[in-house]
């Protein structure tokens, strides 16, 4: 456990999120798992270290832009071109950088590039990542939850979602994931506990209704964005 505690949220992320691709390329093979990896990181990571240096007039490494790469090329369509991969990449850095409310960045930023990427170019995310199995996520979880306490996101979305669309959405990488790593984005997911629930909730709902008013677009992603919203306007007046 010291070692753990020694290890920096952005470190322990990247090392889950990577470790994913290991298994991906067990499963789907290097050539289609390394493609989809390297064009969404450096694509993602290149227009944030940029953007980065137009904001803060110094270079820094790029940790979080790194860690969007990974998630967008986790989620998004497999084997998508190298252009629109990129696109999503260099859009949800965008979104990050210039959609802000007093001075906070707003929506996550790889879900912000992926709705991106259904509205412009019809590439609609994959979640292939629920092919790896669920077992991973069962020490994944209580890692991070040991690390970073935000529970509250977590139990605001699983609770809603596995009562009404069944227990079988507790097995499911595909919101496993969602839930553990995108839901609970640091700087766009709320930390206090009231509002963290109240914030999982909407996502959830927003989730299992939204293919009945906004179809077309993907539930997790449209959930996630909304609760981004949400959570955000809910903080000032909800502590």
């Amino acid at each position: 456990m010291n070692y753990l505690k020694q290890l920096s949220i952005y470190q322990l992320i990247t090392t889950f999120l990577l470790a994913l691709y290991f298994l991906g390329i067990w499963q789907f093979g290097f050539q289609k798992v390394f493609y989809q990896f390297i064009i969404a990181v450096v694509a993602t990571t290149a227009a944030g270290a940029i953007l980065d240096y137009i904001e803060l007039k110094r270079w820094v490494l790029p940790k979080t832009p790194f860690i969007t790469g990974c998630i967008i090329g986790l989620v998004g369509q497999f084997g998508e071109t190298f252009l629109v991969l990129s696109a999503i990449g260099i859009c949800s850095m965008l979104i990050k950088f210039f959609i802000k409310l007093d001075g906070r960045h707003i929506f996550n930023p790889a879900a912000s590039g992926l709705l991106i990427g259904m509205l412009l170019f019809k590439s609609y995310p994959a979640w292939w990542i629920g092919g790896v199995g669920p077992w991973i996520f069962l020490i994944w979880i209580p890692l991070f939850l040991y690390k970073m306490k935000r529970w509250a996101p977590i139990v605001g979305f699983l609770v809603p979602t596995l009562i009404l669309s069944g227990f079988n959405s507790l097995v499911s990488p595909s919101l496993l994931f969602f839930s553990s790593v995108m839901l609970i984005e640091p700087k766009t997911s709320p930390a206090p506990t009231r509002l963290g629930l109240i914030y999982g909730l909407i996502v959830a709902m927003v989730y299992l209704y939204s293919p009945y008013i906004i179809p077309g677009l993907d539930p997790l992603v449209a959930g996630l964005l909304i609760g981004n919203l949400g959570g955000r306007l809910l903080g000032k007046v909800i502590v």
